[in-house]
């Protein structure tokens, strides 16, 4: 990261600070919006810095998110993690540092959900966070609901189960056979709306589950990262043109492609993403001289998609 760029950072880590810092000092109520979360994705947080020295800017970067995070006004009562917290290969330091990061968000009070991604490793994230072996709704996998008003999230795991090379990089994205099928009785059984969120796109790989999201009417949408690009799209399963399904695509906090994180607002017919885009750059990292970044911040960052919840 090059001297402007770390003083760009450094700048905006400070004004963020300290804008916490005076609502506390001002007596300002820091409360907890129960309608409102964030969602973060693909922070590829280095926690092995002497064996893999060149990517140092995504702690950073996550550091400024939590900044920004934690200068919302009111607080999001959840921050939902979508995956693909470990830099390459889900090293139990990768987890040893997300925790330390993550911990300003859990002592502000906000409730932290972590899903993975298929840079994750099941076994040292539960080493980490062992108490996801015991919540989990599907034993095998690391799924998770998050309870808010007007709809409920669904975590799922969408990643192979079976056991890779320690320095494979990535896992393909599937949904087992068992997670299907309590996703499906959850659906049909569920009495509010659900958006159901994953790493991986729901028709990505092997993971199948375009036809079983589309066809259920309490599933709302999808949300997902893995792409590091913020996007809404629609799922068009079978042949009417009037039958799809709204997904979204979230932004990396830091590691290449737009920079930032969405939040997620309910309402009692809606439910509304916004995008805090910051910054953008590909695998040169922040300040790599492409002129073209200002221009992607100032189009996407405010843009908006929404799910009809009734």
């Amino acid at each position: 990261m090059n001297t402007t760029r770390r003083s760009f950072f450094t700048g905006l880590l400070a004004a963020s600070g300290a804008a916490l810092a005076a609502r506390v000092r001002a007596g300002v109520s820091a409360r907890h919006d129960p309608n409102l979360a964030v969602f973060i994705s693909d922070l590829h947080l280095n926690g092995l810095k002497d064996e893999v020295p060149t990517h140092l800017y995504e702690e950073q970067c996550f550091l400024l998110a939590v900044s920004k995070i934690l200068a919302l006004d009111p607080l999001p009562a959840h921050v939902v993690c979508f995956g693909d917290i470990a830099y390459h290969w889900g090293q139990p330091e990768d987890y040893v540092l997300a925790a330390k990061l993550f911990q300003p968000l859990l002592d502000a009070g906000i409730k932290l959900t972590l899903g993975l991604g298929n840079h994750d490793r099941r076994d040292n994230f539960l080493a980490q966070w062992p108490a996801y072996a015991k919540s989990t709704l599907v034993p095998g996998r690391i799924v998770s609901k998050v309870e808010m008003p007007y709809a409920d999230l669904l975590m799922l795991d969408t990643i192979n189960a079976k056991p890779v090379e320690k320095r494979q990089r990535s896992y393909p994205g599937e949904c087992s056979k068992e997670e299907y099928e309590w996703l499906a009785e959850t659906l049909k059984a569920s009495t509010k709306p659900v958006l159901t969120c994953s790493h991986h796109r729901p028709n990505e790989d092997k993971v199948g589950l375009d036809k079983l999201l589309h066809g259920s009417p309490a599933c709302k949408g999808h949300v997902f990262g893995h792409w590091h690009r913020w996007f809404r799209d629609f799922l068009h399963v079978g042949w009417d043109p009037q039958k799809v399904f709204p997904i979204s695509c979230l932004p990396s906090t830091g590691h290449w492609g737009d920079i930032g994180f969405v939040t997620f607002r309910t309402y009692p017919d809606r439910a509304t993403l916004t995008l805090n885009q910051y910054d953008f750059f590909f695998t040169g990292g922040p300040g790599d001289g492409q002129s073209f970044r200002d221009d992607i911040v100032r189009e996407k960052n405010g843009q908006t998609c929404t799910f009809r919840l009734a």
